[in-house]
């Protein structure tokens, strides 16, 4: 038992390190992946609290792993429109999706009147039902994954693909005057791809904070316990839409899927897993 105390001890001292390194991300793109690990590092700290190796660890690591929960339930309190007007579907689909019909049938069940899709192979016969459905939009076609659209049941006042730098966001306008923003910026996996993901993110940021009524959605690479991601928050003006600790992405069950708003209620359930590695965000709102 010892043995097991020691160990959870350490494991627990190198959990902190790695806390606190994440923290630190806006310094250099490496220490910043460790901030997504947060619901792990709670792990630790409860089970270094269970089995603590020495009577004054116990308070550190039950603290530690308090304030951690404490960070993982934001936001406390989250918002529900009495009689929402529309609904949205944001699902990355996976560029290599093996059942491209069984997904469009799932997404059209669930009646939504906007679809924002990354990751779409444009060229795949399976996803022409749901254009079919959803005439209406803008899309971003290439085989990569950076392929992006925006369709719509409806007529839209505006849909059009920007920038920044070689990566697209979608800006869309509906017929009562709401923005949607598709986000999709690369994933931090190189200091190249890690600087233009913080410059995707601080370029629609700075954007949408002149939006007055917003719906951003999209898998952003970055879970809300990043740094760049509050910094995302404070500059656009938005709110999350769901728990912190919502797992949007696997295998590593990482929260990256996200519904802000601003100026907006919205109401967002996760959809079940299918054959993508993310999961669908349905977004009601009004």
């Amino acid at each position: 038992m010892k043995n097991i105390a020691r160990t959870l001890h350490t494991f627990a001292l190198l959990a902190l390190a790695a806390l606190i390194g994440g923290q630190l991300g806006r310094l250099h793109w490496f220490a910043e992946l460790f901030s997504h690990f947060l619901s792990y590092y709670a792990i630790v700290f409860l089970l270094a609290t269970c089995l603590p190796h020495g009577k004054h660890w116990r308070w550190l690591w039950a603290g530690t792993a308090l304030a951690v929960t404490v960070w993982l339930l934001q936001p406390f309190t989250l918002t529900t429109p009495d009689r929402p007007t529309q609904r949205l579907i944001w699902y990355n689909v996976h560029l290599d999706n093996p059942d491209t019909a069984r997904e469009s049938a799932t997404l059209l069940a669930e009646k939504a009147d906007i679809l924002a899709l990354a990751e779409i192979d444009l060229d795949n016969p399976g996803w022409r039902l749901l254009r079919t459905h959803y005439p209406h939009g803008c899309q971003h076609q290439e085989d990569s994954p950076f392929a992006l659209a925006l369709w719509s049941a409806a007529p839209l006042a505006h849909c059009t693909i920007e920038y920044s730098g070689d990566f697209p966001y979608i800006r869309a306008v509906t017929t009562d005057g709401t923005t949607l923003y598709a986000l999709h910026p690369p994933p931090p996996i190189s200091s190249a791809l890690a600087q233009a993901r913080i410059t995707y993110l601080h370029d629609t940021a700075a954007r949408i904070a002149a939006e007055p009524r917003v719906l951003i959605i999209g898998d952003l690479n970055s879970s809300p316990y990043s740094p760049h991601y509050r910094d995302f928050l404070r500059t656009s003006g938005t709110i999350a839409t769901t728990r912190y600790l919502t797992p949007t992405w696997r295998p590593l069950f990482l929260n990256l899927d996200h519904a802000l708003v601003k100026g907006l209620e919205a109401a967002t359930t996760p959809l079940p897993w299918q054959h993508s590695d993310h999961r669908a965000l349905r977004v009601d709102y009004r």
